[in-house]
């Protein structure tokens, strides 16, 4: 004889259902994946910067690797590759110390203080005047790279990492550029790192006001001018529209 269930087994087996722990949703950006053709953006670059008035030069991602791997002294290498990957001004980079990079657990990442560019080192009156950002650093090759860097500095607490003033920084810049003989079509300073970081976001399309938060922008006005990178090569948009 088959029991059929009893109405307390019936609803225990419904309260499991019922309060059982489920799968936390997954919430992320909606554009995960981009397909960037970088001989076609390299191509157009000239138009752009022939065209658009404002737009300041700028490197894509090959670019910028290329020159990273040229690049033999590891400190300045460093230096680059922190304005890449966060758009820090070079006199951003130059304030920052050891308690800049912060790990809270959970990620991390790097205080800036938005530090307009002047010559020689920022005092330290203009630093605790300055506003301050957090930038975020996923990319855990550079995170091991810092970390080493700060291990081998042993550096004291409130001590500045990069004992150099900019133009040391951009002497050495323009030198590596001489150096790779035209490979990078243009001259180069540490502000192009800058605006290669704004336009390498909004390629993989990130918010134009995101992107200006992480720069320091007051105005997003400021950020604007990097989505002509965007909307030059917009021949697509004619396409289908026949005139004769």
């Amino acid at each position: 004889m088959v029991h059929s269930p009893t109405k307390n087994h019936r609803f225990s087996q419904g309260s499991k259902q019922l309060f059982a722990p489920s799968e936390p949703p997954t919430a992320e950006f909606p554009i995960q994946i981009v397909h960037i053709d970088w001989d076609r953006l390299r191509a157009k670059r000239p138009i752009l910067l022939e065209t658009v008035q404002q737009m300041p030069a700028y490197l894509i991602k090959p670019e910028v690797l290329f020159l990273l791997e040229e690049e033999r002294d590891p400190t300045y290498r460093l230096i680059i590759d922190l304005m890449w990957s966060t758009g820090a001004r070079i006199s951003e980079v130059l304030a920052l110390k050891r308690d800049s990079f912060v790990d809270d657990g959970y990620g991390y990442g790097v205080i800036l203080t938005s530090l307009k560019q002047k010559p020689g080192r920022p005092s330290k009156l203009s630093l605790q005047r300055s506003p301050k950002r957090y930038i975020p650093i996923l990319d855990n090759q550079l995170i091991d790279k810092i970390h080493v860097y700060l291990y081998k500095g042993k550096f004291r607490q409130g001590q500045r990492i990069f004992p150099m003033t900019r133009q040391t920084v951009n002497r050495r810049i323009k030198a590596l550029w001489e150096r790779v003989g035209g490979e990078v079509p243009f001259p180069i300073s540490c502000h192009t790192f800058r605006h290669s970081f704004a336009v390498h976001l909004l390629l993989h399309g990130r918010p134009l006001k995101y992107v200006g938060q992480l720069l320091g922008h007051k105005s997003i006005s400021s950020t604007e001018i990097y989505t002509n990178v965007l909307t030059i090569d917009g021949e697509h948009f004619l396409r289908g529209v026949d005139f004769h």
